[in-house]
């Protein structure tokens, strides 16, 4: 007898003896599951994506040549097209736009057993052409747009840095290198003090303006391979990767210095104070991370404001309670 679901809409669980049906596992998978990881190891790999283009065009004008001349198949073209254009950009996709076109010339010309007309040849060269010039637009503007939403996704609007998500990924792959190699790096924590106080004599515009000033000069004062975000609304977090206490003492020297010349016009008692904490050893997570450099930066606070505290860790830590 048939086993029949009382309700069509849903898939059963259990076989009809009663027994529990093994998962569906690719139905639980996301369609950005799959693709993702192909589109990351194609852009670690560009010349592969090269290959995979010439191979796919040079297919597409024997499929052509072999198909003859009655039935058009200028699609076949757009698949190299779109990968160029997708990966290289605009002016390489139009430069394959070209390749295309001669290849499609050429299957045009060699086709056996046919007598083409000039005018039918180059039309259909043309069209091809066309089409994937069409394609290298269309897919270089989407390309560019999501660039873009992927950007502001991970910028912090108002202080042009990076946000807590974008810092969160960053500084775990840094946890992870450190990891793996040994590395040493500083974390530290800034917060500005008595921010309240511009907000209210000065206004919200006024705070506003401060704390963009803030993130950009101390994204100034530091190395392109550090990280500045902003993870709370005066708060925000430097990591130096590769930088001992030495080192992350003179940086945010630096950038303690940089910063006094833009809080002045917000009033002497603006300030910032700064908790570094340096990783010998990892931690645990980015999230113990960012809580012993809350602790330093607590303590730079609770000794008067306006400092650097500074802590090293070279074993496993347990984090501190804040209180």
């Amino acid at each position: 007898m048939a086993y029949t679901p009382t309700n069509p809409g849903i898939l059963p669980t259990r076989c009809p003896d009663g027994t529990q049906m093994a998962p569906n596992r690719l139905a639980d998978l996301d369609i950005d599951d799959l693709i993702e990881p192909i589109t990351a190891t194609l852009e670690a790999h560009p010349s592969v994506v090269l290959v995979i283009s010439v191979a796919a065009t040079l297919g597409a004008a024997w499929i052509d040549r072999a198909s003859g001349s009655e039935l058009s198949l200028a699609a076949l073209y757009l698949g190299p097209v779109a990968l160029i254009a997708w990966f290289f950009g605009r002016t390489p996709g139009r430069a394959w736009c070209l390749l295309v076109g001669a290849a499609s010339l050429l299957a045009e010309m060699t086709t056996p057993g046919t007598a083409t007309a000039p005018t039918v040849v180059a039309w259909n060269t043309a069209a091809v052409m066309m089409l994937s010039l069409v394609v290298v637009e269309v897919l270089t503007r989407l390309h560019r747009s999501l660039e873009i939403e992927r950007d502001l996704a991970r910028t912090d609007t108002l202080t042009g840095v990076a946000n807590t998500r974008s810092f969160k990924e960053l500084a775990e792959a840094e946890l992870e290198r450190a990891r793996r190699y040994g590395r040493t790096f500083t974390l530290a924590s800034l917060d500005l003090d008595h921010f309240k106080s511009v907000n209210d004599t000065l206004g919200h515009a006024a705070g506003d303006r401060l704390l963009h000033d803030v993130g950009q000069a101390v994204r100034r004062r530091l190395r392109k391979v550090d990280i500045v975000a902003r993870v709370g609304g005066d708060e925000f977090v430097v990591l130096l990767p590769e930088t001992d206490a030495a080192a992350a003492g003179v940086a945010l020297d630096h950038v303690r210095e940089a910063l006094r010349t833009v809080t002045d016009g917000y009033g002497s008692e603006v300030t910032a104070s700064f908790g570094a904490v340096t990783f010998v050893s990892p931690p645990n997570s980015v999230e113990e991370m960012l809580q012993l450099a809350d602790v330093a930066m607590y303590q730079a606070k609770n000794a008067g404001r306006d400092r650097i505290e500074s802590m090293t860790i070279s074993r496993e830590p347990k984090p501190p309670s804040i209180d």
